[in-house]
């Protein structure tokens, strides 16, 4: 699938057809007048207004609250090249669904593939499903965390992360 799930409506907020926007992306300033989503069947829905403090949307044609009714519950997505030119990155700062299917190297070797993200307090947890041959001595998956004593570098055009340490938290599990 070529979409990214960034919001999903919820309830219909007063008569004129605001509704509660529960917003799943991490970059929330693409919610702004005049930004377009699409639902899961490619209908489109172009913000009207707005209002960041209540997370309370308006679509152009749901005015009403009986059109806004409709809405509820629907998941609204963006596409990966407009995720790409919408939201900016800070360096070292990656999307979700380019790190995922990454392939994990120590010293040349391949160890895995990362499978999931796991967001902590803290950092980021890469899961990581080991090759059969890592596998035969050690765990099937371990998380790896995305810092800076485990991840030597991160190259997105060749879908490769290359990480250090990595084997010796897989000795520990």
């Amino acid at each position: 699938m070529n979409k990214i799930l960034v919001a999903k409506i919820g309830k219909a907020v007063a008569l004129k057809g605001f509704l509660r926007l529960h917003i799943l992306s991490d970059f929330p300033y693409i919610f702004k007048k005049d930004n377009t989503f699409s639902s899961i069947d490619d209908r489109k829905f172009k913000i009207k207004s707005f209002d960041k403090e209540r997370s309370l949307v308006l679509f152009e044609g749901y005015e009403d609250v009986n059109l806004a009714r409709e809405l509820t519950n629907l998941e609204l997505y963006k596409s990966l090249e407009e995720t790409r030119k919408e939201c900016k990155l800070k360096k070292d700062e990656f999307f979700y669904f380019d790190i995922i299917s990454c392939e994990v190297f120590e010293d040349g070797k391949k160890i895995g593939e990362v499978f999931d993200i796991l967001q902590t307090s803290a950092s980021y947890l890469f899961l990581v499903k080991t090759t059969k041959t890592i596998r035969a001595n050690f765990a099937k998956e371990f998380y790896l965390p995305y810092v800076d004593f485990y991840i030597d570098s991160v190259d997105i055009k060749s879908k490769k992360i290359y990480a250090k340490n990595a084997l010796e938290l897989l000795k520990s599990i």
